[in-house]
């Protein structure tokens, strides 16, 4: 009597094995291109002026940040040590506005950082040919007011509204694999820069003079028609795949902090 083994039993060993290859094998890179990216992005990245004594951060929580997700800013001095400072931040979406009344006291050089429990994530709530619409698109800094060491109040203007570009979803790149999302920027842009390298760099000259006076005609080179051939397969996408990982898996190319691919001995290694 003949009997058969079930198919789960082949294929599940068979797909372990696989995602722990894989996982061996493209891990360090997503986690050293999300790295770069959250260097970029996260709270303290970028500083903006609130008068003259005060300036802040703000980072907006993204479907693509590990849980738990929660928006936060934070303030520090410009020199003079401020006792108190009371503000209300207010982010709004389509027709709906949130608003948190923040009280901070005690602000020096050092960041406080206030977790913004009001502010949804910045979630896409409508796309169509119309109109595309996200939970939080523009946010405010209103009511502002501060009081010195020596006792000074200083009351502020409402901030500039500023208008949030959604990159995580109109123009980053990021994929979701074991149980997290990874930004994969840099692991783009380095691709990008060698299909770039392959199509207007690969046999081409460093310099290219153009004269309106000249009147001889150019010829170019066979070799140069060869060289531009082999540009254009190297250059097809799933080729400068294949170049790029094979590149990092050698150990002989690395990441750099400006999202290219250098030979490890020309610069320096990765944090």
């Amino acid at each position: 009597m003949p009997v058969s083994l079930p198919l789960g039993i082949i294929f599940k060993p068979v797909g372990w094995l696989f995602n722990w290859l894989m996982k061996r094998l493209l891990l360090p890179t997503y986690r050293r291109s999300h790295a770069l990216w959250a260097r970029r992005h996260r709270l303290g990245a970028y500083w903006e002026s609130l008068g003259e004594h005060v300036e802040y951060s703000v980072d907006l929580a993204r479907p693509t940040d590990s849980d738990p997700k929660a928006s936060r800013i934070a303030f520090r001095s410009r020199g003079a040590k401020v006792d108190q400072l009371k503000l209300v931040f207010e982010a709004s979406g389509g027709t709906i506005r949130y608003q948190e009344q923040i009280s901070v006291h005690d602000l020096d050089e050092r960041p406080v950082v206030w977790t913004l429990v009001n502010i949804p994530c910045q979630e896409l709530i409508e796309a169509s040919e119309q109109r595309i619409r996200f939970s939080i698109e523009t946010f405010q800094i209103r009511r502002c007011e501060m009081q010195l060491e020596n006792g000074k109040l200083i009351q502020l203007f409402d901030s500039v509204t500023s208008t949030l570009s959604h990159n995580w979803l109109l123009s980053d790149e990021a994929v979701y694999r074991w149980n997290q999302w990874w930004n994969t920027n840099s692991i783009k842009w380095a691709k990008f820069s060698i299909q770039e390298y392959w199509r207007f760099g690969f046999g081409r000259p460093e310099v290219v003079i153009c004269s309106p006076t000249s009147n001889q005609s150019y010829r170019e080179p066979l070799w140069r028609s060869g060289a531009r051939a082999i540009g254009w397969v190297m250059s097809r996408d799933w080729v400068v795949t294949v170049q790029f990982w094979a590149a990092l898996w050698s150990g002989l190319f690395v990441l750099t902090d400006d999202d290219r691919l250098k030979w490890r001995w020309t610069t320096d290694l990765p944090e």
